[in-house]
């Protein structure tokens, strides 16, 4: 078996026999979970013939691990007289069961319909060619259909995602598809499902060599819409706490900040992905970085309040290492799992303190006009803006 990419990788020049172009040949149109099977005679270098069957299928994506990945296409290589044992072998099982046997067919199928009942959650039994043999009450139950509507109906007309994994499982010759995938089924009535759905195959399910798929699906609807709607909660609370003017950090009790606004950002000059994860120190000056995990660990062992609750002046560091002095408020949030969070509240005191400085400025040059003039000079004018004040 050999699993390629479809657009970079020949499978043909694994074999010197074979031409550089067929690869692009045999992909070209190739459906993504449709098996496409071929009959391939090659001359092996001592001039011998060798026959074989080549089963060409794409995966998905998503089968993959990654929406974004390459494309890769499976090709499994079977010799062709192992091909048709195996096949003739399967239909001789199935003609003696279906005329000699009906007695071991009707313990079968009790015996499966045993364990797909046994599953909590929907679950099917499906022929190789993606008919139900059977639904259990949970099936029944989720998608509308009865147990006689359901036997003999296509897998894919209530997921269609199950009958391509079946497909690509059937052409791999897979046992299963561990990994399990989010995707949508369709109840009855037409409303649309959100599943986690698994597969697997039983070759040789109760002595029968006629292949059974079981398709697992669980029904995660709620669970997606709680998603959405907690989702919704934090993009709107983020919302809420971006509309503060004054940088807003949170932290656990760690240090490590778990939620910053956009003030926050402009302020210190890091990305909100910059900020997120790292330790809150990134943001102290020199001196206050090396001991600031100590205070915080402190109060989290002791309770001792020295910085909750109040406002402290402090000098905070940008990125580019320039500091400046800010006014940090903290506030403390216990968790329901025992552990705390705090939100800091930072305000620039930068232009205040300038503004102050050009006050004490103007401040001293008044004083120094004032008692540089002579006595009787200050005294008119007092005097005068004495009166102009009364007036």
């Amino acid at each position: 078996m050999f699993l390629t990419n479809v657009h970079q990788m020949s499978l043909c020049s694994i074999f010197s026999f074979a031409q550089s172009d067929c690869w692009d040949q045999l992909v070209e149109g190739l459906s993504a979970s449709e098996p496409e099977h071929h009959d391939v005679t090659v001359v092996d270098n001592d001039g011998s013939s060798l026959a074989f069957r080549l089963n060409l299928v794409k995966l998905p994506p998503e089968l993959m691990g990654d929406e974004n990945s390459e494309v890769f296409a499976c090709a499994y290589v079977t010799p062709a007289h192992d091909y048709d044992s195996r096949k003739g072998a399967r239909s001789r099982k199935l003609h003696s069961i279906s005329e000699d046997d009906a007695t071991n067919e009707e313990q079968l199928h009790g015996h499966m319909k045993d364990v797909v009942q046994a599953s909590l959650d929907p679950m099917f039994s499906v022929h190789e060619n993606g008919t139900i043999i059977l639904g259990n009450d949970a099936a029944v139950t989720l998608f509308g259909h009865s147990h006689k509507e359901l036997e003999g109906m296509d897998i894919a007309s209530i997921c269609k995602s199950a009958r391509e994994l079946q497909q690509i499982l059937s052409f791999i010759h897979a046992p299963s598809i561990n990994k399990q995938q989010i995707t949508s089924a369709t109840a009855k009535d037409g409303k649309k499902l959100c599943i986690e759905l698994g597969l697997s195959l039983n070759t040789s399910f109760a002595g029968s060599d006629e292949p059974v798929y079981f398709a697992h699906l669980k029904d995660i609807s709620q669970m997606e819409e709680h998603k959405s709607e907690i989702e919704h909660k934090d993009n709107l609370c983020q919302a809420m706490i971006n509309a503060s003017f004054d940088p807003m950090f949170g932290i656990d009790q760690r240090g490590k900040i778990m939620v910053v606004n956009e003030a926050a950002c402009q302020a210190f000059g890091y990305s909100r992905e910059e900020f997120l994860g790292n330790n809150i120190s990134m943001i102290c000056n020199e001196r206050d970085a090396v001991d600031h995990d100590k205070h915080l660990y402190r109060y989290v062992s002791t309770g001792e309040k020295r910085v909750i609750g109040r406002k402290r002046p402090l000098v905070a560091r940008r990125k580019d290492g320039t500091e400046f002095h800010i006014e940090l408020g903290v506030s403390e949030v216990s968790l329901s799992n025992g552990e705390k969070m705090f939100c800091g509240y930072v305000r620039d005191r930068t232009q205040e303190r300038l503004d102050k400085q050009m006050l004490r400025r103007k401040d001293a040059v008044i004083q120094d006009k004032f008692f540089q003039m002579d006595p009787a000079d200050a005294r008119g004018a007092l005097k005068k803006n004495v009166v102009r004040f009364t007036q």
